[in-house]
């Protein structure tokens, strides 16, 4: 069943299924800060489709000019579901490990400021696989993904159909 809620796009438990002792260092899987993460992390998501994906999505699909500049992403007819990984890898390394590091300098880097870099990578990797797959966006509202409602990213930053 897909997760077309628009809510989180993680839940702590999803976290702890890639990285069992993740909340093992000190920060609660329900402390108030990762809470306040995992929103963080769904909104991150939204703001990277809004830049690498949807300017090319709405220009494919949108036929007339007028609507191509007011159109908006609407959260809750992405399947967030495709995007479970990426949100545990972005919450790993853009606010969890970071808030364990101590920042020492770069020949000296403590294990979660090593951690963090990997989280990132393997988010940016992730997430440019997934365009590149095709994001499911239903855009009839009907809660079923057609071929037509999912738009690889190909080549030279176009959607093909």
């Amino acid at each position: 069943m897909a997760n077309y809620t628009g809510a989180d796009v993680i839940a702590a438990s999803d976290v702890t299924a890639y990285q069992p002792n993740a909340f093992g260092y000190g920060i609660a899987s329900g402390a108030s800060e990762v809470t306040a993460w995992l929103v963080q992390t769904t909104n991150d998501v939204f703001r990277d489709l809004r830049i690498r994906w949807w300017q090319s999505y709405k220009s494919n699909v949108f036929t007339d000019i007028t609507v191509l500049g007011t159109a908006e992403l609407t959260t809750t007819k992405v399947n967030l579901d495709q995007f479970k990984r990426a949100g545990v890898y972005l919450f790993m390394g853009r606010f969890l490990m970071p808030s364990l590091t101590k920042f020492k300098p770069e020949a000296e880097k403590d294990q979660f400021e090593r951690m963090a870099d990997f989280y990132m990578s393997r988010y940016s990797s992730e997430f440019k696989s997934i365009i590149e797959d095709g994001v499911e966006y239903d855009s009839s509202g009907d809660a079923e993904i057609s071929s037509s409602e999912r738009e690889p990213l190909v080549g030279y930053q176009r959607l093909q159909r």
